[in-house]
């Protein structure tokens, strides 16, 4: 596999290890065909925290970051901490600075930002991309204590948060020129641990047809976007999307996935789907990586099922009662031409899915029940390279790995 170098911050000014670590991860592409069995079954709760970004907080559960910035004309920012580390998606995280040199009229904007869309300006010389999980709040520079607080998007998959500080006087940008900064006069506050959490999806209560065509209702709600299976980073292209319904005797699911190139050689049932384009199901009861069910479908309406009774300890050759429904906006296997892209859905039989995992069904499933579900979308652009998508990502080049997978709700 080949890693894909992530963009960051070029860090001007001394280099305290208490107060920047500024080293991101290396992404890498998703693999489906080549993961076996590379770790045990992950824990719960689902809720992890890094035990070296903890290290760096307090006993008050603050971090302090060493140092200061130096803005033109004297004024500064020092003393920053944040409370509480490791923040947590959909919180609120409280930042305090002290200011020095102010003359009360300048304003600055505090950024929260993720790692790759904070460090993106200042690696590619280009303007700062839009990001929507990325906040700011105003606020006024006086001499003294600041304190701002701003809350972290939910869902939220990096494990750090970059906080940066815009300062302007009168509309004009008042440039950061000593301390951690990027060379267009931000400064760089801090960077904070997140604790982890997995995407939480909701289940609507409702009977589609299942007929592939995506006209049903229940699909009329926001759909839920797939995102980079390793990393959870938003996906550059035509976003995959996934809905999510139940009744009394199905659990529905039902995807748009655009494709420029629609192809597939598998006609069999039970043919490895996944070494070329598919859309796959996971579903459990719990993380505990045992007793799950995997169902995978191409373009051409072809199925793959599979039982574990443990972490990929799989029994191929157990066939499930779901129905599917594909529809094709494009011809399949022509690569002359533009396709669109494919729709499915699904039906998969609760009395199934409570048989063959720990789902209770003793009362059957009812609005509130929770359960652990990840869907997956293996793209091959070219029909070489390969795209790894998902509802809530892995974190990990292991599609099965069940630590940060969704967490359905029936409502």
């Amino acid at each position: 596999m080949r890693g894909e170098a992530t963009s960051r911050p070029r860090v001007r000014g001394p280099r305290r290890a208490a107060a920047l670590a500024f080293a991101f991860a290396l992404p890498l592409p998703a693999c489906a065909d080549d993961v076996a069995a590379r770790a045990e079954p992950p824990p719960e709760p689902t809720i992890v925290v890094d035990a070296a970004a903890t290290a760096r907080a307090d006993a008050q559960g603050n971090i302090a970051f060493a140092g200061g910035v130096d803005f033109v004309g004297g004024l500064r920012v020092e003393d920053v901490e944040v409370r509480p580390a490791p923040a947590r998606p959909g919180e609120p995280l409280t930042v305090r600075m002290t200011v020095r040199g102010s003359d009360g009229r300048a304003r600055a904007r505090l950024g929260l930002r993720t790692p790759r869309s904070g460090g993106h300006e200042d690696a590619r010389g280009a303007p700062h991309p839009a990001d929507a999980r990325d906040r700011f709040v105003d606020l006024d520079l006086i001499d003294g204590p600041v304190e701002a607080t701003v809350e972290v998007p939910l869902p939220w998959h990096p494990r750090d948060v970059l906080l940066d500080l815009e300062v302007r006087d009168g509309g004009e940008l008042v440039e950061a020129i000593r301390g951690p900064r990027t060379s267009d006069g931000r400064a760089l506050l801090g960077l904070v641990p997140i604790a982890r959490r997995p995407a939480a999806v909701v289940a609507t209560r409702g009977t589609p047809a299942v007929d592939g065509a995506l006209d049903d209702p229940l699909w009329a709600r926001d759909p839920y976007v797939l995102v980079a299976s390793l990393d959870g980073e938003p996906h550059a292209g035509a976003p995959t999307e996934v809905w999510l319904a139940w009744d009394p005797d199905n659990l529905y699911v039902a995807a748009r996935l655009p494709d420029a190139d629609l192809f597939t050689e598998y006609t069999e049932q039970d043919d490895p789907l996944y070494r070329q384009e598919a859309f796959e199901l996971f579903v459990a009861a719990d993380g505990s990586g045992e007793r799950y069910l995997e169902y995978q479908v191409s373009a051409r309406g072809v199925t793959f099922d599979a039982r574990f009774p443990k972490y990929r300890r799989g029994d191929e050759a157990w066939d499930s009662r779901w129905r599917t429904a594909v529809a094709v906006d494009g011809t399949l296997d022509d690569g002359s031409d533009r396709d669109r892209g494919w729709t499915v859905e699904a039906a998969l039989p609760w009395d199934e899915l409570c048989a063959e995992t720990a789902i209770p069904c003793d009362p059957p499933p009812a609005a509130g029940a929770r359960l652990r579900i990840n869907a997956f979308r293996i793209d091959r652009p070219g029909r070489r390279g390969m795209v790894g998508l998902a509802l809530s990502p892995t974190l990990r080049p292991d599609f099965h790995a069940w630590e940060n997978a969704a967490e359905l709700e029936l409502r």
